[in-house]
């Protein structure tokens, strides 16, 4: 069904971030129309949401495409503004900590987090979320998409071994919310959770390491770079993971793929 905007603006409770949605039914990526949108605004539109039924190019982290369902998953881009790069890498945190929020508040289903940007629920994976930050004028660009699995067709075109993996609310066995009802709680948890990037960072990281399910145990971690086994033991205040290797020493990686063992 194609959005429906008065009934978002009934639920959604103020706040700079998803008070305004640009819809579009189908697009390439919604990433990318919160770039253009950003780019035509000239440094306004900051908290503006960029919303579709269907994305055709739609992209997760190194690129791989984003496979989905038209209908089936809620798809946004935020575009959103911080004072410095230095704080980037937390609005990635945040965004997990909201739409694990958000899906808890909608459907009661109990969520945990991997690193360093899915959403879990019964250790499969049911939400994705990607940051790219874009430096310009005075504050820093960041674009944050989200998407959550919420019908069991969001998984259909996944290859077998992707699908086991793989979960959403409808599989999960929950009450299904409404697109509307999950954008309008997604929003006002992501309100909380970026007043926490600015003012108790501290605390975000401190939310987003408990709901982690995968600290103290082993895990490999695939990289552009290959492969390597190690315990994972913390995450440091940029999010990098820190990984305690079999020689003993520890060291923090940016980005990969985590596998428990």
């Amino acid at each position: 069904m194609p959005f429906d905007e008065a009934r978002y603006e009934e639920l959604h409770h103020g706040g700079m971030i998803g008070s305004l949605v640009h819809y579009r039914d189908r697009t390439a990526s919604t990433m990318d129309d919160a770039r253009a949108g950003a780019a035509a605004l000239r440094g306004e539109g900051c908290g503006d949401a960029y919303l579709t039924d269907e994305q055709t190019a739609g992209r997760g982290r190194f690129r791989r495409p984003w496979v989905d369902a038209p209908g089936a998953s809620l798809l946004v881009t935020y575009h959103l503004c911080v004072l410095d790069l230095v704080y980037a890498p937390l609005v990635g945190l945040a965004g997990a900590l909201a739409a694990a929020d958000a899906v808890t508040e909608t459907s009661g289903i109990e969520t945990e987090l991997k690193w360093p940007n899915d959403v879990l629920a019964g250790g499969r994976k049911l939400a994705g979320i990607l940051a790219e930050a874009q430096p310009g004028g005075v504050e820093v660009d960041v674009f944050l998409g989200i998407g959550i699995n919420i019908r069991e067709a969001a998984i259909g075109g996944l290859s077998e071994a992707e699908r086991a993996v793989a979960t959403t609310i409808e599989g999960e066995g929950a009450t299904l919310p409404s697109v509307e009802e999950l954008l309008a709680a997604l929003s006002e948890a992501l309100e909380r959770r970026m007043a926490e990037v600015d003012a108790e960072p501290e605390r975000l990281l401190a939310d987003w390491r408990a709901r982690l399910a995968m600290l103290g145990s082993r895990v490999r971690l695939s990289t552009t770079d290959g492969e390597i086994e190690g315990i994972a033991e913390d995450v440091t205040a940029e999010g990098q993971l820190v990984l305690r290797l079999d020689g003993g020493g520890t060291y923090s990686f940016a980005a990969g793929d985590v596998t428990v063992l």
